[in-house]
Order: structure tokens, then C-alpha cells, then sequence
């Protein structure tokens, strides 16, 4: 417990405690108990600072407020004198309101020649999310509260439907939304909640609050491996996601899904996981399996993509956030039982790696034979773009996607469901539960997120040239693994059939 009366809540401390008191008095009082920031959190958070130095250059002039962010009080007197000053726009602008509710915003923009001004909250997104509103809802109480004549408060995000053609256009690859009818009406909810998430971080003893939605909705929450780390063994957030399913089962103190009752008001999915894990051992709906392998055709070729989705456009003819992919793998099996064949492409040239990349792909896929891919609607969109954007090549890709047979289908829609896979079809789940001679465990890039990261770490020349060839042997591994995964787990269709 602090010694100190805390008096001050930040805006993202305040986003916090909405989502859950017990999450912001742990991050008040229980440093321990943060997680370290994951290499993936720390790309969106220097993805969310690139956007942010774009969204500066969006305006003509300003001055940046840069004292760090413990230093409220100086950055509030550095705020206060650029305004005097008569600065036209304020970065990272700082206020406090006289009950404690602080807040930078990132481009407090002057009116005209008046001393009124706009708020504009900068976001990596391409859209006003519900949770948004709240954060500029403090934003504006804080400003308001001290002294400031604020007119509107205005998102600022990006318009995913910018075709980036040469230099970046930052008029079009920016939206700026007016939100200040909606931010109002949330106004009148802010001077209330800061005043009781204040009191409550003044209180010695952690609130009482149990798991529930607030675990996840709208972020996983920092301290879920904290709250419920002595959890069963088969947790029933494994199977029924926030809702009220969920909260009923946990207002009966029911947390492992072998003591869900019999009769409770399941789907037809969620049934078949609970009897699994009650009888621990393999669901299999044979006749639904034989009818998913009567589609095959051989050869075979296996299929995976790797792609990038940056927020800002690396390359002409691409979007914000569009998937970009950079790297395949293909194993080729031409009879049921026969040798594996394999072939792949990972673009290390400097530029857009989708020509070469529907180069190889075309040239190694074959025209006949079924294509098994893991989650069809991702290497189908992919095709479509690519389709779109280099339409010489659309009518190969389309007899590619037009090939696809889906292997996440049976295992997610419960043909087969083994008790490991935790509720989970995705490949890091439904691997481990069914095979055991191969996995993801010893390589050095083991999910898809990681390998996006090393990409760009690559192409934009953030590594040495010696870590670049260490990270494209480990891409090479890590998307083999993807489609040695397919293979192995079509075996185990064929076996249970």
C-alpha cells in the first residue's frame, strides 16, 4: 500500500479501472505482479508511436511537450506556457482537473485565432472503437477541468481505404472523425467514476471482484495469470467465452468444466468439449471425418502463408494494415502414405515481396490436386488481394483458392475434439493434443505474430545482417512446421476414420 494519498488518475489508468477496479489497484499497488512487456506488445506500442509522429506532420506547425511521463506537473506548466505562447497546435499537451483526473492528448489544436480549442486523440485504428469514447471522454474532463475552452474532440485514424501510390499522402491516410456528441454524453459518468476509482486506491485491501467478462472484454487483462493461476485443470473460460453462459457457471462457483452439470444449456460444440473432458478421451463423429476426406484429391499440397500487416503502407498498391505476404510453405504428397515433397519461398530482397512471391506459388502449386490449408478464409483473402492487385496472375491464384480444402473445419466444428486442445482449434492447440513426435517447442520462432515481427525487424534493417540470416532460417523452420502440422494432423483424420 502506498504511504502517500494517490489524488491523481491517469487516462489510461482511468481505462483501466472501468474495465476492472481489482486490475488498476494491483497496478497502483502489486508492481510485482505486471507481466513484462512481450516483444509483440512492444511492436504495437513503437507501431502506435510511428503513427503518432505521422499524425504531427498531418498538421502545419506546433511545438511537442517531451518531458516524460512522470513529470506531470512540469509538462502542465510546459503545456501552459505554449499556449500563452500562442502555438497553434500543442503535442502531447498535459492537463489535470482539480479532483485528479490527468491526461496528455496528443494534438491539442488551437481554433482560429481564439483561445478555444480541439482535442484530438490519435489511435492505430480505422475506426471509433466503444472504449475510445471513454478515453477522450477523460481527455475532455481533464482539459475542461482545468480551464480549458475545448470546442470538439476528434479522432484521428487511419482510413483503410488509402492506396498508398509513392510518398505517403497523410491527408488521405488519415480519417479525423468528430466524436464530441458521443464524448458528451459520456461526460456526465466521469466526474463519478474518478472519484470513486480514486477512493478505492486509497483502500488497503484489494477490491472484491471475481472473474468474469471484465477478464477479457475489451482487453485480456494484465493480471488473468495472477487471478486465476490456481484454476483447474479443464477451465470453463476454455469453452464458453464472456457472456451469459459464463457468468452463470462462475456465480455457482463452478470453474472446472468436468463439474458443469448435466442438462446445463449448452451449444452442440460446447457439449461435445464438456463430455470429452468428463470422460477424458477423443470425441471422434466418424461419419462427419469420412465426409470431409472423400473431397480430397491428390497430389496434395499443403499450404501455409506468413504475411505482415503494417499499419503504415510499406509498398505501393497496399493499405493500412492490409496483409502483405512474404513467405510460403508447400508440402507436396501425391498419394495417400507416399514421400513428402516440399518446396518454399521467403522474399529477403529489399520491396514488395508479393510479385515474387505469386511467382514461386503459381509455379509450385500445380493446376489439379487439393490444396489443405489451415483457416481457408486467411490464404483465400490473401489470393483475392494478390488477385486484385496484380490481375495478370488472378486466374492462377483463383484455381489455388478454388482447390482449398479447409483442415481447420473438422477439428472446429468437433468432428474430432480431444480434452488438450482446451477449447481451441488453432494449430498451436490441436497439434500438441494429437501428436507427439513433432511441435513448436524448440524452434526460435514458434507463432505467427513473432514471425512478422522478425520480418520487419529484417526489411526494415533494425538487425545486423548476421541476426537477418539467423531470423530467415528460423522463418524457413517455423512456416515448415506449419505444413509438416497439416500433414501429420490429416493422419490422424485418416486413422480415426
Amino acid at each position: 500500500m502506498n504511504k502517500k494519498p494517490i489524488r491523481r488518475i491517469s487516462k489510461s489508468q482511468y481505462l483501466k479501472g472501468l474495465q476492472c477496479p481489482l486490475a488498476l489497484w494491483y497496478y497502483r499497488h502489486r508492481p510485482d505482479l505486471r507481466p513484462e512487456i512481450s516483444k509483440i506488445q512492444q511492436a504495437l506500442f513503437d507501431g502506435g508511436h510511428e503513427v503518432g509522429v505521422l499524425a504531427q506532420q498531418y498538421f502545419d506547425r506546433g511545438v511537442e511537450i517531451t518531458e516524460p511521463y512522470y513529470q506531470i506537473n512540469q509538462a502542465i506548466k510546459s503545456t501552459q506556457k505554449a499556449v500563452a505562447g500562442g502555438e497553434s497546435a500543442v503535442f502531447e499537451a498535459t492537463a489535470c482537473s482539480a479532483d485528479g483526473a490527468y491526461s496528455r492528448i496528443d494534438i491539442l489544436k488551437r481554433v482560429g485565432p481564439f483561445d478555444v480549442w480541439d482535442l484530438v486523440e490519435v489511435k492505430m485504428s480505422t475506426q471509433v472503437k466503444d472504449y475510445h469514447i471513454d478515453d477522450m471522454a477523460l481527455q475532455r474532463y481533464a482539459f475542461y477541468g482545468a480551464g480549458y475552452d475545448i470546442r470538439r474532440s476528434i479522432l484521428m485514424h487511419l482510413n483503410n481505404q488509402y492506396v498508398r501510390m509513392g510518398d505517403l499522402n497523410l491527408k488521405e491516410l488519415f480519417t479525423l472523425e468528430n466524436c464530441t456528441a458521443a464524448v458528451g454524453n459520456r461526460m456526465a459518468e466521469v466526474k463519478g467514476n474518478v472519484a470513486e476509482l480514486i477512493y478505492m486506491l486509497n483502500q488497503a485491501d484489494e477490491p472484491a471482484i471475481e472473474p468474469g467478462d471484465q477478464c477479457y472484454t475489451p482487453f485480456e487483462c494484465d493480471y488473468t495469470g495472477h487471478c486465476i493461476a490456481q484454476g483447474p485443470e479443464f477451465p470453463v473460460q476454455n469453452i464458453f467465452r464472456p457472456g451469459w453462459r459464463l457468468d452463470a457457471l462462475l456465480a455457482d462457483n463452478i470453474f472446472d468444466v468436468r463439474d458443469i452439470p448435466l442438462g446445463f444449456d449448452a451449444t452442440e460444440r460446447q457439449r461435445i468439449a464438456i463430455e470429452a473432458c468428463r470422460n477424458d478421451q477423443v470425441y471422434t463423429n466418424r461419419s462427419l471425418i469420412d465426409d470431409w476426406l472423400v473431397g480430397l484429391e491428390y497430389p496434395l499440397y499443403f499450404l501455409d502463408y506468413e504475411t505482415i500487416n503494417p499499419a503504415i503502407p510499406l509498398f505501393d498498391n497496399s493499405r493500412p494494415f492490409q496483409q502483405i505476404p512474404f513467405q510460403f510453405s508447400m508440402h507436396i504428397q501425391k498419394s495417400r502414405g507416399g514421400a513428402l515433397g516440399h518446396a518454399s519461398f521467403l522474399h529477403t530482397d529489399k520491396g514488395d515481396p508479393r510479385p515474387d512471391f505469386i511467382k514461386y506459388l503459381t509455379g509450385h502449386c500445380g493446376t489439379t490436386g487439393s490444396v489443405i490449408v489451415y483457416n481457408q478464409a486467411f490464404e483465400n483473402r490473401i489470393n483475392n488481394e494478390l488477385g486484385t492487385a496484380f490481375p495478370e496472375y488472378k486466374d492462377a491464384l483463383d484455381n489455388i483458392s478454388n482447390r482449398m480444402m479447409d483442415l481447420l473445419v473438422p477439428f472446429q466444428s468437433r468432428f474430432i475434439y480431444h480434452p488438450q486442445m482446451n477449447g481451441s482449434a488453432s494449430l498451436k492447440s490441436v497439434l500438441p493434443a494429437f501428436v507427439s513426435d513433432v511441435g513448436y517447442d524448440d524452434l526460435a520462432i514458434g507463432e505467427g505474430d513473432t514471425a512478422s515481427l522478425m520480418y520487419l525487424q529484417c526489411i526494415k534493417d533494425a538487425v545486423s545482417e548476421q541476426e537477418k540470416e539467423k531470423i530467415y532460417k528460423d522463418l524457413i523452420a517455423y512456416c515448415g512446421m506449419d505444413t509438416l502440422a497439416e500433414v501429420k494432423l490429416l493422419d490422424v483424420l485418416y486413422r480415426s476414420a
